[in-house]
């Protein structure tokens, strides 16, 4: 009888540290999967490094305007407009990696289905949501900053005309402060956005880990 007691109260015991596995097991899943979207997302690096060259030689062509003749402007106007179309095709790849990004998020969600533990599910959706939201930020960022790029180049264009006026150039660049001040305000979402989501993947961590 003790026997048959001890041995009923092992497979209990048997079947909690089942269900603990399994529930960990489930959420690691859909982390695992869900980190799919982060080694994507590496690529955007070496993005931003030539993004951030090609900034380096925008400074530079500028710095050459100041004592440039008629014929060296509209040079300087040239290589300023095909540095940017650059720039613009930067952002483009980096809008290209975040598609793939979610791509890979939405085909995590279907481990989200076969997590058992209530809370868990949650948690996981919740990543979801907070990865929508971000991915929504990003598009609002790059939008903006594709449009100051492209009022950019039209200023750059505008310097290699035959008639150029200061005045004209000087209410364009005061427009242009203008829509990096919502690039900046973008850039400010999205950074809050990638805040969240990190505090997200962290209590998912903690949870497994702790599991």
């Amino acid at each position: 009888m003790e026997m048959k007691k001890l041995l009923g109260g092992a497979m209990v015991m048997a079947m909690v540290l089942a269900g603990c596995s399994s529930a960990s097991d489930e959420l690691l899943d859909f982390y695992n999967a869900f980190q799919e979207t982060v080694e994507v997302e590496k690529e955007i690096e070496d993005v931003n490094a030539e993004f951030e060259e090609l900034e380096g030689e925008k400074a530079e062509l500028q710095g050459s305007l100041k004592n440039a003749t008629k014929k060296e402007l509209g040079e300087i106007s040239d290589s300023l407009v095909e540095n940017t179309d650059k720039r613009i095709e930067q952002l483009d790849q980096e809008v290209a990696i975040m598609g793939e990004s979610r791509s890979r998020m939405e085909a995590s969600t279907q481990y989200i289905e076969e997590i058992s533990d209530e809370s868990n599910r949650k948690q996981a959706q919740s990543l979801i949501d907070a990865m929508e939201e971000r991915y929504m930020s990003h598009g609002e960022m790059i939008g903006s900053y594709k449009s100051v790029l492209n009022s950019e180049k039209d200023i750059f264009a505008y310097l290699g005309e035959e008639e150029v006026s200061q005045d004209e150039v000087d209410e364009r660049l005061n427009s242009l402060s203008k829509e990096y001040e919502e690039v900046q305000k973008n850039a400010e979402t999205f950074s809050k956005r990638t805040e969240q989501v990190n505090a997200l993947k962290k209590e998912i961590e903690t949870i497994i880990e702790g599991e």
